[in-house]
């Protein structure tokens, strides 16, 4: 089953690079003066310290940037030093399988401490706002697949908060401990199964370290795969899922012992995959077939060419080793995925799937076709909300897009027409092509958040080129050229991460800052938490609000209201905030919504929105707005006697709107 899963390495790599057993790539432990096996780490404690130390650069750069201060120096700088000296020892021939793990996992928690350090004390983002949410309500009520007003998706997918309630509820701690710990956790065993990943089908410990380095530059890894959501969790099970069944095709007659705990494991993995995330479980889903796919296409000439003439017994042999192939095969793995996820969607999670995923894909093709033909022009790259992008910042999204693509068409030919391919390195390549189409969807604001989810799922794929463009690499015998070589190439990388975060998060967000407008993070403030706690103390629970985006997220989340969004007789809801009286449509859609709340935050009045709307991407006006909304318009509800104002904090005011009388036929 080799040919399935792990081919022969052409050239032996170093000494210092090498698996033992079947599977070389990995490092023979050092045996000490006593005889007894000793772990070298090399350079990893020390670069473990400047990564140490560069996190506190990047904490006061942050520190910085909310005073108003500029703290970029401090900021880019810390990211870059602990990614460059990490990546330049991963190149490097003489590090030890022990030394390259430590690095990697370095890396990872690293990064990962580069999110926690954007808004240590909370939960910003709105994923995040909305997982805590659905993680309270397990807490409080015992139950999953309640109702969450900010992330549906908490309904039909209970895996993170099923296991971050469990953590909170076994040590005590808050939900934001708690999902640090689970999203702490998912991030080391996502960087350790990339690495073990791609060790097992390159056979190169060096080359799964440079890999690792190059999927840490994938847009989504520093925030969007970092944040308290399902997601972060699910990328975790995916790669133990994978491992799994690189395993399960390895299997021969030495180790069929393991066959039975194999398949167990594949099925729980496949369970609890399709219980935490629906776009990673049809990610792996895919992949799985398509491999097996290309399983079958090899196997199909050989076995119809192979034998004497047709016979019963020939065409009953082909049939069984057909069926022996599959089983054997990334066949069974994948029905073991197909049946957990078609079942969950039919009979648990479709509504909530289809509601989530499908303004996301119809705007995605929506906004594609229109702009094919005509209907719009490409969005202004590196600009939202009236944000740029320095030189700079534009120079680094520019080079890494350049020398991404520049490794394809390697990493094909090395793919597809080397004697040594196999189906399991030609599913990693199709994964890599799709690098160039999900660069074109960020050419529309409306497929930029598709771009964005793809970007970890197809990483992988660049990741395993970059493996074995650096396993198969002819380094000189010259010292000094090999060192030359090796810092261009770590320029290289480092231009591709810091370039892969420009692309993956605006200006606006990569670090705190003073208050902005309809910015995500940069729009939580102490007024927006402090009107939320009264909420959760003064208002009763799941009462129904108007409030902007920002503010919804902390309202529905810690306030424990429910935010109202959409459409009531086909007038948009927003409109209630951005009309400069409280008409008669105004009046219909708060008693047709049973409105009890409106929240008003007046420094919606200080700008536009740089995320494009205020409320939600269907209100009036959302990405077109040249001027913001009137503070007119915020402070009608004062003219209304039947609204009596129940909170006041600086600008956010709450009113109580269950008093206003209908509509008079």
């Amino acid at each position: 089953m080799t040919e399935l899963g792990v081919p022969a390495s052409r050239d032996a790599p170093p000494v210092a690079d090498r698996l033992p057993g079947r599977a070389q790539g990995c490092a023979q432990p050092e045996r000490g003066a006593s005889g007894g096996q000793h772990i070298s780490l090399g350079a990893a404690p020390a670069l473990a310290l400047v990564a140490a130390g560069s996190l506190v650069m990047i904490a006061l750069g942050n520190n910085a940037a909310r005073e108003g201060r500029s703290g970029a120096l401090l900021f880019w700088g810390g990211l870059a030093l602990i990614y460059a000296p990490i990546a330049l020892r991963l190149l490097s021939a003489s590090a030890s399988r022990a030394e390259r793990i430590s690095l990697v996992l370095t890396l990872g928690v690293s990064l990962f401490m580069v999110k926690v350090l954007r808004n240590p004390t909370g939960f910003d983002n709105f994923d995040e706002l909305g997982w805590w949410r659905g993680t309270d309500d397990v807490l409080q009520s015992g139950h999953f697949f309640s109702y969450n007003p900010i992330v549906v998706s908490t309904a039909g997918f209970p895996g993170l908060a099923a296991v971050t309630a469990a953590v909170a509820d076994l040590t005590g701690l808050s939900i934001f401990h708690a999902g640090l710990i689970v999203v702490g956790a998912a991030r080391v065993t996502l960087i350790l199964g990339v690495f073990m990943f791609l060790e097992r089908i390159t056979g190169s410990s060096r080359a799964a370290g440079v890999g690792v380095a190059i999927y840490a530059c994938n847009p989504s890894f520093l925030y969007f795969d970092a944040q308290f959501a399902y997601e972060s969790l699910a990328l975790a099970v995916a790669v133990g899922m994978l491992l799994t069944v690189l395993r399960w095709t390895e299997l021969d007659s030495r180790n069929a012992w393991a066959a039975p705990g194999l398949v167990a494991t594949m099925a729980l993995l496949g369970i609890t995959l399709t219980i935490t995330h629906h776009i990673t479980s049809l990610a792996v889903l895919i992949f799985l077939l398509v491999w097996t796919a290309l399983v079958a296409l090899r196997a199909r000439t050989p076995i119809n060419a192979a034998g004497p003439p047709r016979a019963a017994g020939t065409a009953d042999g082909g049939l069984l080793s057909r069926r022996k192939r599959f089983l054997e095969g990334p066949g069974l793995p994948a029905l073991l995925m197909a049946f957990p996820v078609g079942l969950w969607i039919a009979f648990v999670a479709g509504a909530v799937t289809v509601d989530e995923l499908e303004g996301v894909i119809t705007g995605a093709v929506d906004s594609a076709i229109r702009l094919v033909f005509g209907g719009t022009g490409p969005k202004t790259l590196f600009q939202g909300g009236g944000q740029g992008n320095t030189a700079p910042a534009r120079a680094l999204a520019i080079g890494a897009v350049i020398a991404m693509l520049a490794l394809i068409p390697y990493g094909l030919r090395r793919t597809w027409r080397a004697p040594d391919s196999n189906p399991l390195w030609q599913a990693l390549a199709l994964t890599a092509v799709l690098y160039p189409l999900s660069l074109g969807l960020r050419l529309t604001l409306a497929s930029s958040e598709l771009s964005q989810r793809a970007s970890e799922f197809v990483f992988l794929g660049l990741a395993f080129f970059a493996a074995i463009l650096i396993r198969d690499f002819r380094w000189p015998g010259s010292w000094l050229r090999r060192r030359a070589i090796a810092l261009g190439l770590t320029a290289t990388a480092t231009v591709l991460f810091l370039g892969g975060f420009v692309i993956g998060e605006m200006p606006a967000t990569r670090q705190p800052g003073p208050y902005l407008v309809g910015a995500g993070a940069r729009s939580i403030t102490p007024e927006g938490r402090a009107a939320a706690r009264f909420a959760a103390s003064k208002l009763p629970a799941d009462s129904r609000v108007l409030v902007d985006r920002v503010n919804s997220e902390l309202l529905g989340s810690y306030g424990d209201l429910r935010p109202i969004f959409g459409f009531f007789s086909d007038i948009a809801v927003p409109r209630i905030l951005f009309s400069e009286s409280v008409d008669r449509a105004n009046r219909r859609v708060i008693h047709g919504q049973s409105i009890a709340y409106i929240a008003v935050d007046s420094r919606l009045s200080l700008g536009v929105p740089i995320l494009g709307y205020y409320v939600e991407i269907d209100e009036p006006n959302a990405f077109t707005r040249e001027a913001p909304v009137r503070l007119s318009s915020l402070r009608k509800f004062n003219r209304v006697r039947e609204m009596n104002r129940v909170y006041t904090n600086g600008p956010i005011v709450i009113y109580d709107s269950s008093n206003l009388p209908p509509v008079s036929r």
